[in-house]
């Protein structure tokens, strides 16, 4: 049976059209306006792992060097503030894209780039079935507060590998009974443990960045920084960490999805994952 290939601009509409978020209260569906300030987009990148004998290509070969490539034409797009990819530890098939736009505009003319739309298709929509294991998911954020030095700077450690310093990207889940309480309260305790966080770890702790998703405001995600993966097991085995703990835990609705990273530069191998040139 021959599978025909569909045109990629009728296909690339539909992507977009999935792919712009919406705004609602992620329950009662009232309409927000659109956030006036900087957009994070989180993704998602699934990668699997899978090589010749067993298939006639290596995937994560194929799907990190068209992620390599699609992260080094994006930073050409306006309104780029900062484009990282970072490598979960205790998977390196899996990873995470964190790019920042300085509007949501700039962020929608993003994904109708060119490069955009033949990075996804090259991952996901090939003849060789190559190859990622789940759609890319992607999640666009507003900015709640950041410590330290921002996430978009190019101060912080760019050094690539296990060498180098530590990303972790945490997914907070709220009740949606707690946000119809107090809106704010979510936001509240992630941004006072921040302080703290920040105020006790001193030079070790580089970024802590609150992130509020746009399209289901009782999720968040905190993107940390740090020097050493040592720093960040201390801080999370301290007295500060514990209360904290128990104290928002009755407000979740799953428990924090904490996702140790590698920052990645260039090449990728395969189990190991990224490393330097």
């Amino acid at each position: 049976m021959r599978i025909r290939r569909l045109r990629t601009p009728i296909m690339a509409l539909a992507w977009l059209t999935l792919a712009v978020p919406g705004y609602s209260d992620g329950g009662g569906g009232d309409w927000r306006p659109p956030p006036s300030g900087p957009i994070f987009d989180v993704t998602h990148f699934d990668v699997i792992p899978l090589a010749p004998p067993q298939v006639d290509i290596d995937f994560q070969q194929k799907a990190y060097g068209l992620l390599f490539k699609y992260r080094n034409n994006s930073r050409f797009d306006p309104g780029l503030e900062s484009f990282r990819i970072v490598n979960w530890i205790i998977a390196s098939n899996h990873s995470q894209i964190i790019d920042v736009w300085d509007s949501l505009e700039a962020f929608n003319r993003h994904l109708a780039q060119p490069h955009s739309v033949k990075f996804r298709f090259g991952v996901q929509g090939n003849p060789d079935l190559c190859c990622i294991g789940s759609p890319i998911d992607d999640r666009q954020y507003s900015l709640v507060h950041s410590f330290n030095t921002p996430w978009t700077s190019n101060s912080l450690p760019s050094t690539v590998g296990t060498s180098g310093a530590l990303f972790v990207v945490t997914y907070a889940d709220f009740l949606q009974e707690v946000m119809e309480s107090d809106p704010d309260e979510a936001a509240q305790e992630l941004v006072q443990y921040g302080a703290a966080t920040s105020r006790a770890s001193g030079k070790h702790l580089l970024n802590y960045t609150v992130l509020q998703q746009l399209d289901r405001p009782n999720r968040f995600a905190i993107l940390e920084v740090w020097d050493a993966q040592g720093s960040y097991t201390t801080w999370q085995a301290s007295t500060t960490t514990a209360a904290f703990m128990s104290q928002v835990t009755p407000l979740l609705g799953s428990p924090f999805d904490h996702r140790l990273n590698n920052l990645c530069g260039k090449t990728f191998v395969d189990g190991t994952g990224c490393v330097p040139p």
